[in-house]
């Protein structure tokens, strides 16, 4: 039973488009799009653990084009859900998103989210993710021509801008507005900062502040008493949950005021089950050690366990290192100056 109540329900303001997409979120605590992470078996554990909106990792509209095994694979998505999931897109123009969105609709996803945030510069230097930042009229005439084009309801990811020169986030809200996108989750840093510095949740909040349309903010949540607070202080309609999640997949839970009684060791077997069911046996060894040694982090020996974890040449071999470390794991913590995986992901 989901026991939160938001502080300032989105339909207290009659002009927020929450009659859609928006109104199916199961709370106010979503799981954000990370690429190499949010997965099919890593989205089947967020949906256990309650996240309110699943989104997939980025996904290039060429590579469907391509019929590229891994492409299709990252759009997998698991059955009987309880949260509504969508796909991430990044495309050169409006033409290959709305083509690639015949694909999605194949999977059964709930809606379309295109990615206008991702800093890296072979994304960037075609012109997708952030790019479309620098020029807000563009961008709503590409988001117009998407959301003419598709069947399913279309949201939208961006950061704040391309720099503090260029923070175009008041204007490509409105862009976003217009062309009929369902809502729009922030980033709160610049393409220039990439992951670093602190997300400007000042700014999201101004954002949130003016904009017509629900406004999910990003950056730095690493508790459940962050999500909370920034939920309440930022006002925001929903925020987006990462690394937070990585280190506590129990994170969801929490925030909805459900008790977290899941040790790790049982998460990472029920993460073991979902990945023997998709995956092939050289690969789901990969996504359990990177899984097993993201959930140490913290622990005492957590970096020996973690070199361990890149020794082992089977699943059970990782299993039994898994059963050995985590037999007197310590509370699931996240302060703030942890530098836990700050190379990327919000």
């Amino acid at each position: 039973m989901n026991t939160f109540s938001p502080p300032h329900p989105a339909h207290e303001n009659p002009e927020l488009k929450t009659e859609g997409l928006f109104a199916k979120a199961r709370n106010p605590f979503w799981l954000a799009p990370m690429a190499g992470i949010t997965d099919v078996c890593f989205r089947q554990l967020m949906d256990e653990m309650s996240a309110g909106v699943l989104i997939s990792e980025l996904v290039s509209a060429k590579g469907l084009f391509y019929n590229s095994e891994k492409t299709q694979k990252m759009m997998r998505i698991h059955a009987d859900s309880k949260s509504i999931v969508g796909i991430q897109l990044f495309g050169e123009s409006a033409e290959d998103i709305v083509r690639a969105s015949e694909f999605v609709e194949s999977t059964g996803a709930d809606f379309i989210d295109i990615n206008l945030g991702c800093p890296v510069k072979k994304v960037v230097k075609k012109g997708c993710g952030a790019a479309l930042l620098r020029d807000p009229a563009y961008l709503e005439k590409f988001l117009s021509t998407v959301k003419k084009g598709i069947r399913l309801p279309l949201t939208v990811k961006m950061r704040t801008g391309w720099n503090e020169e260029e923070l175009t986030v008041h204007e490509c809200v409105k862009a976003a507005y217009n062309s009929g996108c369902e809502w729009v989750a922030i980033h709160g840093r610049t393409r220039a900062q990439g992951y670093d510095g602190k997300a400007n949740w000042d700014l999201m909040a101004e954002v949130k502040e003016e904009a017509k349309i629900p406004i999910i903010g990003n950056g730095d949540i690493r508790s459940a008493e962050q999500a909370k607070k920034r939920l309440k202080e930022s006002k925001v309609d929903a925020v987006m949950i990462g690394r937070g999640a990585l280190r506590n997949p129990g994170i969801f839970n929490e925030c909805i005021g459900l008790s977290n009684d899941s040790s790790c060791l049982k998460i990472i077997h029920r993460y073991r089950n979902s990945l023997n069911e998709h995956y092939d046996t050289r690969f789901s060894l990969i996504l359990l050690r990177k899984f097993s040694a993201w959930l140490a982090f913290g622990n005492k020996g957590a970096a020996k366990f973690r070199k361990s974890m890149f020794e082992c040449v089977t699943t059970a071999e990782v299993m039994e290192r898994v059963e050995e470390f985590f037999q007197n794991e310590q509370p699931l913590r996240f302060d703030d100056n942890e530098e836990f995986m700050m190379g990327g992901h919000g």
